[in-house]
């Protein structure tokens, strides 16, 4: 499987914010920023996906869109990347799917995206964190140890 982790794009500050924290939007440059890294990935020719898993909270969904565009690609809402997501939580959902997409993105949220990249690749001591917009590309089996990263980027990596 190859698996990319893409962190939702820049959102407005929660403390200006006066909804809930799952409504909380990206901002202009926001969706700019998220736009750009995605187009320039997959003008490299790094970026290819059949499928986007998303987060239900509106920063997460908002860039998954955003990525679906860009990449064509359809986005499905996974409750299991809301905040608080695990590589346990993910298993379950991907045993019940099928087809599963060859090539998967998940658009989540920190910590959550930095500590499933760690124990992905088996290094659960070591600091994955993705900035916001930031990415990572992952191959193998998802499970614990089972793959390996291929790269991970922040925007200015990119931009």
């Amino acid at each position: 499987m190859q698996l990319y982790l893409l962190r939702h794009g820049i959102a407005c500050e929660a403390a200006e914010w006066h909804g809930d924290d799952a409504s909380r939007p990206l901002t202009d440059e926001g969706r700019e920023r998220t736009k750009e890294v995605v187009e320039a990935l997959r003008k490299q020719g790094k970026l290819r996906v059949s499928g986007i898993w998303s987060s239900p909270l509106t920063r997460a969904l908002e860039t998954a869109k955003i990525a679906g565009e860009v990449l064509d690609a359809p986005v499905k809402v996974v409750e299991a990347l809301a905040c608080g997501a695990t590589v346990e939580g993910l298993q379950a959902v991907l045993r019940r799917t099928r087809p599963l997409p060859e090539r998967l993105m998940l658009v989540g949220h920190e910590p959550d995206c930095g500590e499933m990249i760690g124990e992905l690749i088996g290094d659960q001591a070591g600091d994955y964190a993705l900035k916001k917009a930031g990415i990572a590309a992952l191959k193998g089996s998802f499970k614990a140890g089972g793959m390996v990263l291929k790269w991970k980027l922040a925007p200015k990596d990119v931009l």
